[in-house]
């Protein structure tokens, strides 16, 4: 009887670390897809990794783009120019009701006039069970006491790390 649990607890752990390992690497490629999206200012690609609470919200989908194509000008007229994501780890999900809640740490890099700013976020992605969709929420302003008014479901189990301030590399120049 011991031998049997103990290979059935073997047999879940192994299966349930596949499980969690295909759950993070479909995020990150969900996240390659959505910042590829934020490079090429392809509002339509962002907006298909928009959580659909945030885009009703806003108005529907083509309020949306609207609104994610003054976003991204108001950023160039500024200098800013988006560069990359990098998804960091840990990557932390939760199954929460009918859908899959988690916690991606990126680090955003954009050129901005004179140097490069760095950005060390969390993105929330929400999946429904089946997994057949990513949609992604930015973190800059939401915290925990607000964070069900974008994602009612929210219950807390993952917990929102704390904000970082963006770093600020200056460009280096060859003076001879």
């Amino acid at each position: 009887m011991i031998r049997i649990f103990t290979i059935g607890w073997i047999v879940h752990l192994f299966f349930g670390g596949l499980a969690q390992a295909q759950v993070e690497e479909e995020i990150k490629v969900a996240a390659q897809i959505y910042a590829y999206a934020l490079k090429h200012n392809d509002q339509d690609v962002m907006l298909d990794f928009t959580y659909p609470a945030l885009v009703e919200k806003a108005g529907g989908r083509p309020a949306m783009k609207k609104m994610l194509h003054n976003i991204q000008q108001a950023q160039l007229d500024r200098g800013r120019v988006f560069q990359q994501m990098e998804v960091k780890q840990p990557i932390t999900h939760v199954k929460v009701a009918e859908e899959i809640h988690a916690l991606v740490p990126v680090v955003i890099m954009s050129k901005v006039p004179g140097g490069t700013l760095i950005s060390e976020t969390t993105l929330i992605a929400v999946a429904t069970e089946q997994r057949s969709n990513w949609y992604f929420i930015e973190t800059t302003s939401l915290d925990e006491r607000n964070v069900k008014k974008v994602v009612p479901t929210w219950d807390n189990t993952l917990m929102l790390p704390p904000k970082k301030a963006p770093v600020f590399k200056e460009d280096k120049f060859d003076v001879r």
